[in-house]
């Protein structure tokens, strides 16, 4: 068997999705199909240190443990996401995630250079995306704190950024320098969530190339509620660690319940709007709009009877 051929049947079996799938699926503004298929992305990411007492008492279940840095601290993602192919539409979306693991105390830094480990995995905080039908489908199947923003991308040859607002209030900008060596990643993404008070585990199969640096980007909060709270947990401004993806292929099935969660968490809760502001700038002269923002819905009092 020649390594063309190897190579082409591991992504042909990555893609040929043997798990459970469903059709129809309500989320509210339409249905969809699950899992959701996500062909091609954008991705770049940073993990930051935070205060870990402050991570610890936002963590929804003492079943998860904050991954534990030296002098206190804890590690957070802030991961930039511009789906450009995807089974539900192109949209943007920012997940903010303390890193932690499930009923164990993770080893300090274990696994910051290497990604999401098995058992490794992320609490979603906050997951703002720029369209309704991302943020119901979110909430309603997973119980992702998703809220509907305005994004505006950058991609540079030498670097990417983001720039997240809400109601013209800005809430972070995110830069990541493109550096780092490259690797084939095949580890899933796990996160953890709270849908209706109960613990959801969901294990996204990931196929990706991507480029590990350190250090290499910069973290800047607004003065939005969202940045306020993410404010009070210390973040540093520098990254331990920056993840650029060359590539980036994966399938988001429907999660499991883990049971009853101590606390409750829904996060932010945003307008109801149909789509934030959702731009790419691949140069200085070249802007790409992806979805106009639209404004909020106002649902009349006879709609609601």
């Amino acid at each position: 068997m020649t390594t063309r051929f190897r190579r082409r049947q591991s992504s042909a079996s990555f893609l040929a999705w043997d798990g459970p799938s469903e059709r129809g699926v309500d989320i509210g503004v339409t249905s969809i199909d699950l899992p959701i298929r996500y062909w091609r992305t954008d991705c770049f990411m940073g993990v930051f240190t935070a205060d870990q007492d402050a991570v610890r008492a936002l963590l929804p279940s003492d079943r998860l443990r904050p991954v534990r840095l030296p002098r206190g601290r804890a590690a957070v993602a802030v991961v930039a996401y511009n789906y450009l192919e995807t089974s539900v539409g192109p949209y943007g979306e920012i997940g903010i995630s303390p890193l932690c693991t499930m009923d164990r105390d993770a080893p300090p830094v274990l696994g910051l250079a290497s990604g999401y480990l098995h058992g490794f995995g992320g609490f979603v905080a906050h997951l703002p995306v720029t369209s309704a039908i991302a943020c119901e489908a979110g909430r309603r199947i997973w119980g992702y704190p998703k809220f509907v923003a305005d994004m505006a991308f950058e991609s540079f040859p030498e670097r990417q950024s983001v720039t997240l607002r809400e109601s013209g209030e800005e809430i972070l900008h995110l830069e990541v320098r493109r550096s780092g060596r490259v690797a084939l990643e095949r580890t899933p993404l796990t996160t953890f969530t709270v849908k209706d008070n109960r613990l959801i585990r969901t294990i996204v199969p990931t196929r990706a190339y991507v480029a590990t640096g350190l250090r290499g980007g910069e973290l800047a909060l607004g003065t939005h509620s969202v940045a306020r709270g993410l404010a009070d947990l210390d973040l540093d401004t520098t990254p331990l660690v920056t993840r650029t993806y060359l590539t980036h292929t994966a399938i988001l099935p429907a999660g499991e319940d883990l049971g009853p969660s101590d606390r409750p968490y829904a996060g932010y809760p945003g307008a109801d709007r149909e789509f934030g502001e959702h731009t790419v700038r691949y140069d200085h002269d070249t802007e790409r709009l992806i979805s106009a923002a639209s404004p909020d819905r106002v649902v009349s009092e006879t709609a609601n009877r």
